[in-house]
């Protein structure tokens, strides 16, 4: 929530909690995809009685951020460069080392420099977006997540 406000997006109220949604959702063989493929098997069951929203936001309304590497936030890990994917496991360990004791102060700047994503040059990794309100303008579609519409007490 403080680097939705440190981009400019300030709490519309000090009671409020961000939203969050997929920009950038990546499919089983590592293609990136602006919506999930609801056939995916993943979905299957995990969502049934559900329904998808597809949101067009401003960008200017969004915090966009890595996945992958939001975890290291949540859990006050360091937050490696993104191309820390193509080293080798030594490579990634003995960073973690080297960082692991960091300031909280370090871990934020590593974390706007290696989680926050551009929106206008999204990877093709698994970004979410984070924002505070949705409005009716926003929403382009609803549809049920997985399956079929639940047709109970439909027997039209």
């Amino acid at each position: 929530m403080g680097e939705m406000e440190h981009a400019g997006m300030p709490r519309p109220d000090p009671d409020a909690a961000p939203l969050w949604a997929w920009a950038r959702w990546v499919d089983s063989k590592g293609r990136a995809h602006t919506r999930p493929d609801r056939r995916y098997p993943g979905f299957r069951h995990q969502y049934d009685g559900l329904e998808l929203l597809h949101l067009r936001v401003d960008e200017n309304r969004v915090l966009c951020t890595d996945f992958d590497q939001y975890h290291c936030v949540i859990n006050r890990w360091p937050c490696a460069p993104l191309d820390a994917d193509r080293w080798t496991p030594a490579e990634y360990d003995r960073w973690l080392d080297e960082h692991w004791d960091d300031p909280a102060e370090k871990k934020r700047l590593q974390y706007r420099a290696n989680a926050i994503a551009d929106p206008k040059r999204l990877p093709d990794r698994w970004i979410q977006a984070c924002l505070w309100t949705i409005t009716p303008h926003d929403v382009v579609d609803i549809r049920p997540a997985c399956g079929k519409p639940d047709t109970i007490g439909n027997h039209g």
